[in-house]
């Protein structure tokens, strides 16, 4: 029998109820996410001379997908994309490991100058190594301006993108200028971001409901790791103030004139740490804290020196296994477990230690509930060690140093935080500025993995263009 006569209002409810069930269902992230592609089968795609590769789920039309090639294609310099279902990458940290580890690939293809863009369902991830060492931050706030600049038009953000990418490339300050940069390519517009929208609000909100708990659970696990890292740095700048303390009744009894300019300075550095502590609202800010504590902690072990009457030292980075040991004494050659051997700075007494075959004292955090040495400790401890040690080489240094640690997967260059935002509603995870080869940056560190390379690989990274000089 053929029904005939429109649905009545008990009708009408059920059927929404069933649709919004079943966008709940269909769309939720916890149904659907999974882990993003490996990175061998990206990297096929692109050098298939496709720049966009899309994993089945993501939520982009084929008009959106279309427009975003053209986008890409027409961009002056080198833009690889990945598009993956809402949910796949859901913080800063995985997709700046997961950005480094592309970009890794492309420099050993012989691409080691590009940008890389992650877009998880309507939100953009970007790191780049083609926009120069003193760019820092630059590939993600060009993220947010080309998402801020172009709400629900996916299409339109990622030209946006390309052009402000090229300009910065190009050395023009125009890159970020306010308005939208979108234009010339594409087509599609927000057609697939329009339907999801579509789907959500007739089946009650259930799309929306969902980002809004996977935002949430995203900004919890940011606030977990940002309160770890800062209780990090608060220790370290009470074991700052007690080594004040212990030094006072010394300096009390040498000639002023001899120890006022570093002592006040160390007093300085103190009392502005505790307050930049407490001012700190985004990890990337603890940067600023560690910073202040080494000029402290240098111009403390001048004082030490005075009272101790011996030669003022020679300012170099801060112990490489504790930075509250304070400037470093020599390099020593060391490898972490499993690890190749490195450089790296020293104080005298782990210093010793080493060359004796006997374990440093390291800087513990913890982490799941364990002690881990700070360079174990991930990508959330970025801005600590940049702070310490981004003063003396930048990233050159930290890239000899931190090279295959869990720490080293933060500076191969994405950098951390303010690259996520969704294309509706412009949100940013935080940006503390960097490019993992693009020079300066905080997953970057002011500087690229590998010896001077962009990504991470190692010199120029191959040389040359992938296949013997073809261009994909």
């Amino acid at each position: 029998m053929t029904i005939t006569h429109p649905l009545g209002r008990v009708g009408a409810a059920v059927a929404a109820l069933l649709v919004g069930l079943f966008a709940l269902f269909a769309w939720s992230p916890a149904a659907h996410a999974a882990a993003p592609p490996d990175v061998s089968t990206v990297l096929a795609g692109w050098k298939s001379n496709d720049p966009l590769f899309v994993q089945d789920g993501a939520p982009l039309s084929s008009g959106d997908q279309s427009g975003i090639r053209d986008a890409l294609k027409n961009a002056d310099t080198k833009i690889y994309a990945v598009a993956l279902p809402d949910g796949t990458i859901t913080t800063n940290q995985e997709a700046g490991t997961y950005i480094t580890s592309l970009g890794q690939a492309l420099a050993n293809a012989g691409r080691p100058k590009a940008t890389v863009a992650v877009i998880d369902g309507t939100t953009l991830f970007a790191g780049s190594s083609a926009l120069g060492r003193k760019t820092s931050g630059l590939a993600g706030q060009i993220a947010r301006k080309a998402t801020e600049n172009n709400p629900g038009k996916p299409v339109e953000v990622m030209q946006d993108f390309a052009n402000r990418i090229d300009a910065a490339a190009s050395g023009d300050r125009k890159a970020l200028d306010d308005g939208s940069a979108a234009g010339g390519v594409g087509g599609g517009g927000g057609t697939g971001l329009l339907v999801i929208l579509g789907i959500a609000v007739v089946g009650g909100g259930g799309l929306w409901i969902f980002a809004r708990r996977a935002k949430r659970k995203r900004e919890e696990k940011e606030a977990a790791e940002l309160a770890a890292v800062k209780q990090t740095v608060e220790e370290d700048v009470t074991k700052f103030g007690e080594e004040i303390t212990a030094l006072d009744i010394d300096v009390k009894m040498l000639p002023q004139s001899e120890t006022s300019a570093d002592w006040q300075r160390a007093l300085d550095s103190y009392e502005r740490a505790k307050n930049e502590l407490a001012a700190t609202k985004r990890a990337e800010e603890l940067r600023t804290v560690t910073a202040t504590l080494e000029d402290g902690r240098y111009a403390l072990a001048c004082v030490k020196a005075r009272v101790n009457k011996q030669p003022l030292p020679e300012r170099l980075p801060p112990c490489f296994f504790n930075p509250q040991h304070g400037p470093s004494a020599r390099n020593v050659n060391w490898a972490p477990p499993g690890g190749a051997p490195r450089e790296v700075p020293a104080c005298a007494a782990d210093a010793e230690a080493v060359e004796r075959g006997f374990d440093p004292q390291m800087r513990e955090v913890m982490v799941n509930g364990e002690r881990r040495p700070y360079w174990d400790a991930g990508p959330a401890y970025q801005p600590y060690a940049y702070g310490y040690y981004g003063g003396f080489g930048g990233g050159d240094m930290l890239t000899g140093m931190l090279v295959g640690t869990m720490l080293g997967s933060a500076f191969g260059g994405f950098g951390h935080g303010g690259y996520s935002h969704g294309y509706a509603d412009g949100v940013a995870a935080g940006d503390s500025g960097g490019d993992w080869g693009g020079g300066g940056g905080d997953f970057g560190g002011g500087g690229d993995w590998g010896g001077g390379g962009d990504w991470g690989g190692g010199g120029d990274f191959g040389g040359g263009d992938f296949g013997g000089g073809g261009d994909w």
